[in-house]
């Protein structure tokens, strides 16, 4: 089946009617389209099978996406239906970020400021756990992986999350592209959101765009109001841990669906850093 014969047919399991006029995005998890939908403009996002092996809580995400919508940092939820793979949002006017763009004084400083907003969210209702979404990995990749890359990993992981107590709302993908400029900053992309530690997200924003060190005071700085509150020695755990995570990440999308070349040379550059990392 083609993938605009998938797409039509997705589109119409939708009980209103679903303009789509422009394909945004288009990889091997799911596509992403610009659409009108109830005169709204809006994004609908389509899974492709390898979502399904990735232990993504559709419902969850679209949930969470209600709860939070009233505090205007994220997309406002129109529609889901999980067994599909289906999701539209309200589209945000923006403009992506680039890594060159979040290091700037000002981006940092508003990230900061919003993720300690989300940190603090209390949200009972919510259960997703970013333990789960390990569980997932480890499960997937038991009899495929590397396993002492597996193993040390997980084993990390463990000796980090063994109390709970202090886990809030993570978004777990902060991450440039992942944010967009408009009024304000607005994140996207919240389907790999769970409870999870706080240092997860700040780990994330660290690794993923190269800041200095005087950068990362900054953003610390503006997250939490005074960053000698911030163990550095744990924090500097959870970076190496998201590296597992997204080699594990990338090991499943290998294992199921073909890797884009940059994918590959990502995950090799993963391995041999983590492998000597064990060293």
């Amino acid at each position: 089946m083609s993938s605009m014969t998938d797409l039509a047919s997705k589109i119409a399991t939708i009980p209103t009617a679903v303009l789509v006029s422009k394909t945004v995005k288009d990889d091997s998890i799911s596509s992403v389209h610009l659409c009108d939908y109830q005169g709204i403009p809006s994004v609908l996002r389509v899974d492709k099978p390898l979502a399904g092996y990735l232990g993504l809580d559709r419902a969850g995400e679209f949930d969470l996406l209600h709860c939070i919508q009233p505090h205007g940092f994220s997309p406002e939820p129109l529609y889901s239906d999980p067994g599909e793979g289906i999701l539209i949002c309200r589209f945000l006017e923006g403009d992506a970020l680039t890594p060159t763009d979040l290091g700037t004084r000002g981006k940092l400083v508003e990230l900061g400021k919003i993720l300690g907003s989300i940190h603090r969210l209390h949200l009972p209702d919510f259960k997703t756990r970013f333990v789960n979404q390990i569980r997932h990995y480890e499960k997937e990749l038991k009899n495929d992986a590397d396993g002492s890359l597996l193993k040390r990993g997980i084993d990390l992981f463990d000796s980090l999350t063994a109390n709970e107590d202090d886990w809030v709302v993570c978004h777990n993908d902060l991450i440039a592209a992942n944010l967009v400029q408009g009024e304000r900053l607005l994140i996207l992309d919240w389907e790999y959101a769970s409870l999870n530690h706080p240092y997860f997200d700040l780990a994330t924003v660290l690794e993923n765009h190269a800041l200095t060190e005087s950068q990362s005071e900054l953003f610390l700085d503006a997250y939490s109001g005074e960053r000698q509150s911030i163990d550095l020695v744990k924090l500097d755990e959870w970076c190496q841990l998201t590296h597992y995570v997204t080699l594990f990440w990338l090991m499943i999308i290998k294992k199921y669906a073909t890797i884009s070349e940059k994918e590959k040379a990502w995950m090799v550059n993963l391995e041999n850093q983590l492998s000597q990392a064990r060293g």
